[in-house]
């Protein structure tokens, strides 16, 4: 048997590949449920996710899972127009139509590029010109932006949207790590030519893909290809140990011996696990910082809203606002289905690595602040129909400057302990289909240990 600890994504594509290539496993999760940072509920007709909303299609493990678990007629696209914003001094600012990552595919979009001053077009423009940095290097978001691009595009374009996306502070997040195609472009013919061939490739249905009753629906499909007295829920696991040639696994209620161990839960609780018999891989999983954030669910007649909410939402340059959201979908622009007729469903995101105390404020506190942002911004009024606050406690990993050469020291370290293997957002991942690739890689590797074929 291998024990798998973890009900995230990354536990359950491991879990389903260990099923499909008829592999005894146990898996253990500590919550009620499985999924982790996938979460759906539905409440009156409105579809609210509570983490994840989608799936990027580029990077094809989660569409290839979804062919084999019969979900790909049932893929949602993103709803035209798919623009986004950039909230910048009070003003929202659309980032250009085929851009990538904020990058102008086209240098009609980059003449038109509202967000950005001339002097800081004329700066991006010069792209193609500057030189690649030596191959070994890892350097910051913010420095690869800055040295590629400039500082005004790093500010106005950088922080908030790649730092948004994670959460994170861009001077501190590793572009190797999180965003190595503008590694490889830069090293090829540069970042502006890679956008551009990018996005004239991109499938004219968009780049993310989601499930008509929301992500929660993959999750409910790979819970179906599983043995349902393989999943032990509501079972945090309190120690592993090597004994007897196999691993000992050890939960409050019983202990299982298992041939092999995956560890699919954040680096932080690996590391607890890990310290008595491995203290030099515990110590490089305690490295991997973590942060919290707070998503809040809102939802407004449609004759309440002035803006036109005519794209995908925004996110917010830091250093040119005063607002504590970091980012705001516009859930029922974005995706059929999401809200009943007349009816809009909103999304605002806090917390991350310059607000962390958000977590601990209640939820009336939370809700009030969003409320009163989006109502100045989005031209609300009157009190929202519903409000649904998702807490995510240092649930956010964070890929920091030398990530993957600390990861690879990890593995080295725990190649020295045979059988004890690690997946998820805190190791090599980052978003759903990298968690589902690195699991199922991660069980074919820990089947092979612990069957030898």
């Amino acid at each position: 048997m291998i024990a798998i600890i973890g009900g995230g994504i990354s536990g359950l594509a491991a879990a389903y590949e260990l099923a499909r290539r008829n592999r005894p496993f146990t898996l253990f999760e500590a919550t009620g449920r499985l999924g982790g940072l996938v979460r759906t509920e539905q409440d009156g007709g409105f579809t609210i996710e509570a983490g994840a909303d989608s799936m990027l299609v580029q990077k094809r493990a989660a569409f290839e899972l979804c062919e084999e678990l019969g979900l790909v007629p049932h893929l949602l696209s993103v709803k035209v127009p798919r623009t986004a914003f950039v909230l910048h001094a009070g003003t929202l600012y659309p980032l250009p139509h085929g851009s990538l990552l904020g990058i102008p595919s086209t240098w009609g979009s980059l003449a038109s590029y509202a967000l950005l001053p001339p002097l800081a077009r004329a700066r991006v423009a010069l792209e193609p010109l500057i030189r690649a940095a030596p191959a070994a290097t890892d350097e910051s978001l913010d420095d690869f932006v800055s040295r590629r691009f400039g500082s005004v595009f790093a500010r106005r374009v950088a922080q908030p949207l790649l730092g948004g996306i994670h959460a994170g502070d861009v001077r501190q997040l590793s572009v190797r790590s999180l965003f190595p195609k503008l590694v490889e472009a830069e090293r090829s013919d540069g970042v502006l030519r890679w956008a551009r061939r990018t996005a004239r490739a991109r499938s004219a249905e968009g780049a993310f893909r989601s499930l008509p009753g929301g992500m929660s629906d993959l999750v409910t499909a790979i819970q179906r290809r599983l043995p349902a007295d393989s999943i032990r829920c509501a079972h945090p696991v309190q120690s592993i140990e090597h004994h007897d040639g196999a691993w000992r696994i050890s939960t409050a209620a019983d202990a299982t011996t298992a041939r092999a161990v995956i560890l699919a839960c954040p680096a932080y609780v690996a590391g607890s696990l890990l310290a008595p018999i491995a203290p030099d891989a515990a110590a490089l999983c305690q490295t991997v910082p973590y942060v919290s954030t707070v998503s809040v669910a809102l939802a407004w007649t449609r004759a309440a809203v002035a803006h036109p909410l005519a794209g995908s939402g925004f996110v917010v340059a830091r250093a040119a606002s005063d607002t504590r959201i970091t980012a705001c979908t516009w859930v029922s622009s974005k995706w059929d289905h999401r809200a009943p007729a007349g009816q809009v469903l909103l999304r605002g995101y806090l917390g991350g690595e310059h607000d962390p105390a958000v977590v601990d404020m209640t939820d009336e506190e939370i809700i009030t602040v969003v409320v009163r942002e989006l109502s100045a911004i989005l031209s609300i009024t009157g009190a929202p129909l519903l409000a649904r606050v998702s807490r995510w406690p240092r649930r956010g990993a964070q890929h920091t400057v030398g990530h993957l050469a600390r990861i690879g020291e990890l593995e080295r370290a725990l190649s020295r302990h045979q059988g004890v293997f690690v997946t998820g957002s805190g190791f090599r991942s980052i978003g759903i289909p990298d968690c589902i690739a690195d699991g199922r890689a991660v069980a074919i590797e820990a089947g092979t240990f612990a069957y030898g074929h």
